[in-house]
Order: C-alpha cells, then sequence, then structure tokens
C-alpha cells in the first residue's frame, strides 16, 4: 500500500510540474537527464560544457528498486532529453508518467543497436525483466562505445550549433575506451582467470567481452537453496575460486557463507561508481585477483 501511494503522490507531481516544463532554465542553461552516475561520466565526456547534467539515481541507490521523489521528477521535467540505458527497471515504472507528462522532453535509447544479453539468467529480484535483457551495459567498454555513439547522435540533434565540438569530445573519448580497453584485456590475460563467482549478475556483459564465465549465486534472482550452494561450493572448489563479488547495493549474506567454507573473500564493488574508467580497471584488477588464495 505504501508503494502504490507513492506512485500516486509522484504521479501528482509530474501532473502539477507538467504545465511548468522548461528545457532551458532563465539562466540559459541546457538540461539532459540520466538515469545513473556512470552515464553522466560518459555523456559529459561527448558534450562537455555544452550541458548539465541531471541524475536521478543516487550511487546509493538501487538502479532495480529506486523510487524517485517528487523533486526529481519535476526538476527532470525541465530537462531538453532524457538519455535512458533501456532496459532497468527504474525507467520501465517511471519513464512512461515521465513522457506523457513533459511530451516536449526528448527520450533516447543509448542500448540502441546493442548485442543485448538475453535469457532467464538476466532475471532480478522476484521477476524478469521484460524480454529478458541484461541491463547492465554500462559495464563493457565494448557496449559503453555503441552507447556513447547514441549519445553523440543525440547531443547533435538537441544542439547541431556544437556538432564538431561533440565530434570532436567523442573521438577523444573512443581513443581513451581503445586504451581502457586494451589495459583491462591485458590484465585478464596475464592472470589466467577465466571464470569468477559473483552474488547478483551484473558483469555479464564485461564477461563476455574479456571470454569469462560468470557464475551467479543467485538462483533465479532469489537466494540460492541448500541444494544450489552445496554445486557452487564443488563448482568453486573446482575452479580454485578464491574470492566471490558481490555489488555494494545487494545483500552479502549468501556470500559471506559461502565464502567461509571455501577460505575465499568477499570483494564488493560498485557498479554505479561516478568514476567510471577506474571502477572498470579496479573490476578488472579484482577479477584477476579472484584465484589467488587469501594470506
Amino acid at each position: 500500500m505504501k508503494r502504490y501511494f507513492t506512485a500516486a503522490i509522484l504521479f501528482a507531481a509530474l501532473i502539477s510540474g507538467s504545465c511548468r516544463n522548461q528545457s532551458i532554465t532563465s539562466e540559459g542553461e541546457k538540461i539532459i537527464t540520466v538515469s545513473t552516475l556512470p552515464q553522466k561520466t560518459i555523456i559529459t565526456k561527448i558534450s562537455g560544457d555544452k550541458f548539465s547534467v541531471n541524475v536521478l539515481i543516487p550511487e546509493e541507490g538501487n538502479h532495480e528498486t529506486y523510487e524517485p521523489t517528487s523533486r526529481q521528477m519535476a526538476e527532470t521535467g525541465k530537462s531538453m532529453a532524457y538519455f535512458k540505458l533501456g532496459h532497468l527497471d527504474f525507467e520501465i515504472n517511471w519513464l512512461g508518467k515521465l513522457a506523457q507528462n513533459y511530451p516536449g522532453m526528448k527520450i533516447y535509447d543509448t542500448s540502441k543497436d546493442l548485442d543485448l544479453i538475453r535469457g532467464a539468467e538476466v532475471q532480478h529480484g522476484d521477476h524478469v525483466h521484460p524480454g529478458g535483457v541484461d541491463p547492465h551495459i554500462w559495464l563493457s567498454v565494448s557496449a559503453v562505445k555503441i552507447q556513447a555513439g547514441n549519445m553523440l547522435k543525440g547531443l547533435i540533434e538537441l544542439d547541431p550549433g556544437n556538432a564538431a565540438y561533440f565530434t570532436a569530445n567523442y573521438n577523444r573519448f573512443m581513443v581513451e575506451l581503445d586504451s581502457l580497453d586494451a589495459q583491462i584485456r591485458q590484465t585478464i590475460q596475464a592472470s589466467g582467470v577465466r571464470e569468477f563467482m559473483i552474488y547478483h549478475p551484473s558483469l555479464g556483459y564485461f564477461a563476455r567481452d574479456y571470454n569469462l564465465e560468470q557464475i551467479a549465486i543467485e538462483q533465479e534472482g532469489k537466494e540460492p537453496s541448500p541444494r544450489y550452494m552445496s554445486k557452487l561450493i564443488t563448482i568453486a572448489r573446482e575452479k580454485q575460486i578464491r574470492a566471490i563479488f558481490v555489488s555494494s547495493q545487494f545483500s552479502k549474506q549468501s556470500a559471506l557463507s559461502l565464502a567461509s567454507q571455501l577460505n575465499a573473500r568477499v570483494e564488493e564493488f560498485n557498479p554505479v561508481d561516478a568514476d567510471w574508467m577506474e571502477n572498470m580497471l579496479d573490476i578488472a584488477g579484482k577479477i584477476a585477483a579472484s584465484n589467488r588464495q587469501m594470506p
């Protein structure tokens, strides 16, 4: 009941703010909105100082269950455009309301033309994403290249006068991404690691990029059964897995239980860290060290 009440309040805020929708503030500031902090980092690489970037989901927020405040929704209504990831539960739940109440706000899908990961293994929580799509497309350098291309097209459409500026920034960013990809690839290949174990399967695109196997502890989006835990223990011992990865937004209980039986460590990471490039290198380093015995 509380959830429906909250949604009703937010929807009312949208309606009351729809008549005040403006894409440029009184100070002449042009605003665009994204869902997560990594998206802000990525799009700012291209937009530079030409747009102010609004982020809806805070770093501590779970991008699958977060509910925005009425203030956030009203502020988002001032945006020229929303650059969505494409398959987050958050976006599925809220973007329809935004589009209805702020028809002047363009919505760009940055997952367009991506080779999306689909299947039962991408079930989250107590439900499955529509189409069974893994939404974690920002945790892959190759996927971010495609997202950046979609962002570039959207920014040029919004501000064609700065097309050359955006394109130059985009080209520089592509060089940075090539360098980042090479560093990660070298780190993974040198380690000899071929698989890693993780509570919530958020690194599917990362694993695909570097020919790794992601072994999820979650069983159909839920806590693993005792039988499945036993199977995971066998797998971890066979593959000499010494670390279990846990997103900072999820429970560590099952991972800690499994780690204690394997004399393994739990490695926490934040998939929505604002320092996206450094975070990608950090994830690669932790995976590369995941078969090392604890001291």
